[in-house]
């Protein structure tokens, strides 16, 4: 997920995002609810003295571990959260199936109505082949293509209220249910019993009735695990790489040791980093200068971003303005992009700024970045390639624009491939209609192009970075292509596992890139 608005707003701006999109919280407020309901059923059936031994020691089982369960799947998948606890990160499916075997052994033993423990046994065993198939791709980067859809409709159906977000956060996980054994004591007991079987019986089926279009979004990759890129041996197509996580302080020495590796590897011609509002004070943009220089010795550009991680308002613009000043002075970039969407939203992600914002913004960074450090480009990408993102293009690629540097990000979304094609169509219009109208001539770039290791697989992500290189290498309007995320910072959409496992994207782009190289260098 992006990363939590930092500085003088950031309370506010998350309260007035969760006001304008109160979705999350359903999801959120169900997940809390079955919780609840698990801990405590598992509390009440472990003190009947009446029930069987077996079936009060699962049930007390299930109850104690399946918050723990929980946090250690939302925690290990972000790299933060998997350096303490990767080894036990098998406790989810485990507890899944415990789950499920409660169920089970409740309807053998008439424990529990049919009319309820069916539907509730059907959500469970869906939820084991989700949890299984989750820790089959966190560690191994493929899940057999049944799991593998499986996770895909998963995050389908999350989606449904939280959007793009779904397919990136750890917070997309399900809970299964115990079974209520016993009649319920109390009216309300007994409504909150219907409530949650019928809430099982609808995500049991929307799960199902998507599964067979996770398996078409899985198989969407396959024409392009092995597209080549074109080669261009004038040298006028760079390939580049996102380092380090949205930094809001100086550079972790962890990060910077694990994706120095990543640079070795790619040796690539240009590097991104992304700046929150605290990562643009003095302190750490020393820091990363000095990290940076050794780069910049090596002839590599560096292109520094800016998170647009909370709502546009003229008090935002003011802090933007010293903040891109201080970049500027202290870590002297080759390109920067004052402002920059991320990839994928975050559950409470905030209403994007309209065109006027963006122009208004640009053309101010435009004056500053003159004053300051005229060498720098100022650059803009494209995040969401929507309306206003093609109404932002069309007045930065006009003649006369401040703007010298235009770009998109380029990542599948539910359906898979077809996405990247889609969002490719359309950067590809957006700049045909600016060429036909006397403009167009600034730089493009992608900025910055990935896939989805974890909703579709190892593979997947693969294929989605190898035809978005393809297409750029192709247009002889497109000068770079970056590639990014580095690593499971935020979300699952890095070249390194949470794990510290590399992917396969790592090794195989890495490859094409220094094929690359070597017909430039020829």
């Amino acid at each position: 997920m992006p990363a939590i608005p930092c500085g003088r707003y950031r309370h506010n701006t998350m309260l007035r995002d969760v006001l304008f999109d109160p979705f999350p919280l359903v999801v959120v407020g169900i997940t809390a609810a079955v919780l609840a309901w698990d801990v405590a059923l598992a509390g009440w059936i472990a003190a009947r003295r009446e029930a069987p031994r077996a079936f009060t020691q699962l049930t007390a089982f299930c109850g104690l571990m399946v918050v723990p369960s929980l946090v250690v799947g939302i925690a290990s998948a972000t790299e933060a959260g998997a350096r303490t606890i990767s080894g036990i990160t098998w406790l989810l499916p485990v507890v899944a199936v415990a789950l499920a075997l409660q169920v089970l052994y409740a309807l053998w033993a008439r424990l529990v109505s049919l009319l309820v423990g069916i539907p509730i046994l059907l959500y469970n065993l869906v939820l084991v082949a989700i949890a299984v198939g989750d820790y089959l791709v966190a560690q191994r980067g493929a899940a057999p293509l049944p799991l593998q859809a499986a996770l895909a409709a998963r995050d389908v159906i999350v989606g449904i209220t939280v959007g793009r977000a779904a397919l990136v956060s750890p917070l997309t996980t399900l809970v299964p249910m115990l079974a209520p054994a016993y009649p319920a004591r109390w009216r309300l007991s007994g409504a909150v019993r219907a409530v949650l079987v019928l809430a099982a019986t609808a995500l049991a089926t929307l799960l199902l009735i998507e599964w067979p279009r996770g398996v078409a979004a899985v198989r969407s990759y396959r024409s392009a695990v092995a597209e080549p890129m074109q080669a261009r041996p004038r040298g006028d197509f760079a390939l580049g790489l996102r380092i380090y996580p949205v930094l809001d302080g100086a550079p972790p020495e962890r990060a910077v040791r694990a994706d120095a590796a990543l640079v070795e590897l790619f040796a690539p011609d240009v590097v991104l980093v992304m700046l929150d509002a605290d990562g643009t004070r003095i302190g750490p943009l020393d820091s990363l200068a000095r990290v940076l220089e050794p780069r910049r010795t090596d002839g590599v550009r560096i292109a520094v971003g800016l998170t647009l991680d909370g709502r546009a308002s003229p008090a935002d613009d003011a802090d933007r303005v010293q903040a891109i000043e201080r970049v500027l002075v202290r870590l002297r970039p080759d390109v920067i992009f004052p402002a920059m969407a991320a990839p994928f939203p975050g559950w409470f992600a905030p209403a994007p700024p309209n065109a006027a914002w963006w122009r208004s913004m640009l053309t101010r960074t435009a004056r500053d970045v003159q004053r300051v450090r005229p060498a720098t480009l100022i650059g803009w990408s494209a995040s969401r390639l929507d309306a206003t993102d093609s109404a932002v293009y069309a007045w930065a690629s006009s003649p006369g624009s401040p703007v010298e540097l235009l770009g998109a990000s380029v990542f599948p979304s539910f359906g898979g491939l077809p996405a990247v094609d889609a969002r490719l169509r359309s950067f590809d219009r957006w700049h045909t209609r600016a060429v036909a109208n006397a403009g167009g001539g600034q730089s493009h770039w992608l900025v910055t192009v990935g896939g989805l290791p974890h909703a579709h697989g190892d593979v997947a992500q693969t294929a989605a970075i190898r035809r978005a290189l393809a297409w750029g290498s192709r247009q002889p309007w497109i000068g770079a292509a970056i590639i990014g995320e580095p690593a499971d910072y935020d979300g699952w959409l890095g070249l390194r596992a949470a794990n510290g496992r590399l992917r396969q994207a790592a090794t195989a782009i890495g490859v094409a890139s220094q094929r690359m190289r070597d017909v430039r260098a020829r």
